[in-house]
C-alpha cells in the first residue's frame, strides 16, 4: 500500500543497482523525502545490459556508451551509492542490513538482487581460464579483451543472449560454434518451426549451429583450448556459457523470506514479499529475483526482460510515494535482434500450451515487410496461437517490423481478441513499410479455417 504520508526523512535501503534498484532510487529522490541508500555488488551501475552484445558486434562504439548515468549524477541528486559492496545479511526484525561488519538501519527495504548465471557443474573443465558468462558490464569487457586474441569461440546455450553473441562474434571473422541442448535454438521463446528461420540466418552468417548436444568436456591446461561435442573436439580460445540464470536469493532466504516453486521470491500484488506466509508492508521486491504470474496459465513464472523490471520499479515507486499500485499477471513480451533478423514472442508457445494441457489451434503466414516492388524489404513469418477462439500467443520473425507487431498482439491478448477479430483486422498500408494486406490477418484466417474444419468433422 502507499507510504506517501509517512516518508519524511525515512530511510530506504535498496539492495541491487540494476534496472529496478536504480529506477526506484532515482524516482524516490525526485518525488519524495526519503533518504535513499543503494548497495550493489557490481562495479558499474545504470548501464544497459541489453546493449552489450551490440558493442561486441561493433555496432556500438564502446561500452562507455552503455553507461546511462555516471556515479556523480546519483551523488548530486542525493543518492548514497555503494558499489562493489556485498550485503552479508538482512535482519527484518531489527530493520538492519549488514555489510562487512557494519549495520545500516532502514525504515523501508527494496530487494532487487537480480539473477546469477548457471554453469552446469557436471561438465569437466569449467574451472579453466577463458570461460565466461555474460551478466555484467565487467563480464562483457573481459569477453571483449579475450576476443581480441581469439580465432575460435564456442558459445554454450542457444537462447537469446547466446544467439545474439553468436551473430556478433562471427562478424569479427572469428570461427563461432553455437551449441544448444534442445533440438532447436530459442526454445524457451519460440516454437521450433519459427526458430528455423533464425537458425538459417545464423548459419548464413557463418555460425556453426549444433543442436541436441551438451559439451562432454572442456579441454585445456590453464586456459580452455577445445570443447568436446559428441566425439569431436572443436577448437575454442574462449567459451561463453549462456545456459540460463537463477534468481539471486540467498540473502532473502537467510532473512526468512519465502521462495516459490520457480526459486523466485513470493510477492503479493503490491510486490511485498512473503515471510512465514505473511506479506511484509515495509519491504518491496522486484526484478529477476521475484516470481510473478503468467497471464495465460496463471502459474508462477520468472521474467528476465528489462521492460518488465522497469514496470516493477514503477509499481514500487508509486506504492512508496503516491496511490497504491498493483502489479498483475504478465504476458512477458520479448524481442531480440540476431544479426539482421528480428524475433519476438508474447503469450505462450505451443510447447507451453501442451505442458499446461491447453488445447490450441495455430495459424501461420509468411509475407514481406514492404511492397514487393519497394527496395529493402525482407521476409516476415507470423504464428498465432488460439484457445477457444481467443488469441493466447504470438510469434513473429522477420527482418523488420517485429517489435511493433508483438506490442500490438500483446495488447490483443490482454483485450481477449478472437480469431474472428484478427481475421478481419484493419491495417494501414504504404509501400515503404507494409504490404497491402498484413500477414497477421492471413495467419488468423489460417487458424479460423482449421477451426471450421474441426467443427465440420464433429
Amino acid at each position: 500500500m502507499s507510504d506517501q504520508k509517512n516518508n519524511d526523512n525515512q530511510k530506504i535501503v535498496i539492495i541491487g543497482g540494476g534496472a529496478v534498484g536504480m529506477a526506484v532510487a532515482t524516482s524516490l529522490t525526485r518525488h519524495s523525502n526519503y533518504s535513499v541508500t543503494v548497495f550493489s555488488a557490481d562495479v558499474h551501475t545504470a548501464y544497459s545490459q541489453c546493449g552489450m552484445p551490440f558493442v561486441i558486434a561493433g555496432e556500438i562504439e564502446n561500452f562507455q556508451a552503455l553507461l546511462l548515468r555516471d556515479n556523480k549524477f546519483f551523488k548530486d541528486i542525493g543518492i548514497d551509492l555503494h558499489l562493489e559492496t556485498k550485503i552479508d545479511s538482512i535482519n527484518i526484525e531489527e530493520r538492519t542490513i549488514t555489510s562487512d561488519g557494519e549495520k545500516y538501519h532502514f525504515d523501508k527495504l527494496v530487494i532487487a538482487t537480480g539473477s546469477k548465471p548457471k554453469i552446469p557443474s557436471s561438465i569437466p573443465g569449467t574451472s579453466l581460464g577463458n570461460i565466461f558468462t555474460l551478466r555484467t558490464l565487467s563480464d562483457a569487457m573481459k569477453i571483449e579483451e579475450s576476443l581480441k586474441k581469439a580465432s575460435s569461440v564456442v558459445i554454450v546455450g542457444g537462447g537469446s543472449i547466446g544467439a545474439e553473441l553468436a551473430a556478433a562474434i562471427v562478424r569479427r571473422n572469428i570461427n563461432t560454434v553455437l551449441l544448444n541442448r534442445s533440438p532447436s535454438i530459442l526454445s524457451h521463446n519460440v516454437d521450433s518451426d519459427m526458430a528455423e528461420a533464425v537458425q538459417e540466418h545464423l548459419e548464413s552468417l557463418g555460425v556453426n549451429v549444433i543442436t541436441g548436444y551438451v559439451p562432454s568436456a572442456l579441454n585445456g591446461e590453464e586456459n580452455v583450448s577445445s570443447v568436446t561435442i559428441g566425439s569431436t573436439d572443436f577448437p575454442a580460445d574462449l567459451v561463453i556459457f549462456s545456459t540460463g540464470v537463477a534468481p539471486e536469493n540467498e540473502l532473502a532466504v537467510n532473512a526468512g523470506i519465502n521462495l516459490g516453486p520457480t526459486g523466485g521470491i513470493i510477492v503479493d500484488e503490491y510486490l511485498h514479499p512473503s515471510i512465514s506466509g505473511t506479506f511484509n508492508p515495509d519491504i518491496y521486491c522486484g526484478g529477476e529475483c521475484i516470481e510473478v504470474h503468467d497471464f495465460i496459465t496463471e502459474k508462477p513464472m520468472l521474467s528476465q526482460v528489462a521492460s518488465t523490471a522497469r514496470r516493477m520499479a514503477g509499481t514500487i515507486t508509486q506504492n512508496l510515494t503516491s496511490k497504491p499500485s498493483k502489479f498483475g499477471p504478465i504476458l512477458n513480451p520479448w524481442v531480440a535482434v540476431i544479426g539482421d533478423m528480428q524475433v519476438g514472442t508474447t503469450g505462450i508457445t505451443s510447447k507451453k500450451a501442451a505442458e499446461n494441457d491447453i488445447k490450441i489451434v495455430t495459424g501461420l503466414a509468411t509475407g514481406s515487410t514492404r511492397a514487393e516492388y519497394y527496395p529493402g524489404g525482407g521476409r516476415l513469418f507470423i504464428k498465432l496461437i488460439f484457445s477457444d477462439e481467443y488469441l493466447i500467443g504470438a510469434q513473429v520473425v522477420g527482418e523488420e517490423g517485429v517489435k511493433e507487431r508483438i506490442d500490438a498482439l500483446t495488447l490483443a491478448i490482454k483485450k481477449k481478441t478472437t480469431v474472428h477479430d484478427l481475421a478481419n483486422i484493419e491495417t494501414c498500408y504504404a509501400p515503404p513499410v507494409s504490404t497491402l494486406q498484413d500477414p497477421t490477418g492471413f495467419a488468423a484466417k489460417g487458424a479460423l479455417k482449421k477451426m471450421r474444419k474441426k467443427h465440420d468433422r464433429n
